[in-house]
């Protein structure tokens, strides 16, 4: 079986880098989660949200024949901040992420995103690491013929 031409999962970290991007204009830097997080330099002065895919859960299900299946999806927005109380600091920063993606329904999802988490990370050379973690739903179609199972 070749590999798919397109990835889902991929449209949906694009729709949420774009949907992201439109809110904050110029006030934040809005990335894909870097390749080598350890190497990642934030260049923006007020900070930055980094969006990844983080997991998916397949609710159980008896499929008779062709597997057809919810497929929750988590992604996470890394807030990277410089400060942590002030007016772009992470605090502030989840409560504006959360505004921004709750309740938007990405491109080929059959749910609008809704929060499942919001947590500290971490604390590093001066900044300030807190995730958010969004889920949504797509469905999962089985792609080899059913005779092939």
């Amino acid at each position: 079986m070749p590999m798919p031409q397109i990835s889902l999962t991929k449209l949906v970290i694009d729709d949420m880098v774009t949907k992201l991007k439109e809110q904050v204009g110029n006030t934040l830097a809005v990335e894909y989660y870097p390749e080598k997080p350890a190497s990642y330099r934030l260049n923006h002065a007020n900070g930055a949200l980094l969006v990844n895919y983080a997991r998916s859960n397949y609710p159980k299900h008896d499929d008779i024949q062709a597997i057809i299946r919810p497929r929750e999806q988590v992604y996470t927005v890394t807030i990277v901040a410089r400060n942590l109380h002030d007016r772009y600091g992470a605090v502030p920063l989840v409560d504006w992420v959360l505004a921004m993606l709750s309740g938007h329904t990405p491109v080929n999802c059959t749910k609008p995103l809704y929060p499942v988490k919001d947590f500290f990370d971490s604390h590093e050379a001066g900044l300030w690491f807190y995730g958010v973690d969004f889920a949504t739903e797509l469905v999962l179609v089985q792609t080899l013929p059913v005779n092939e199972i």
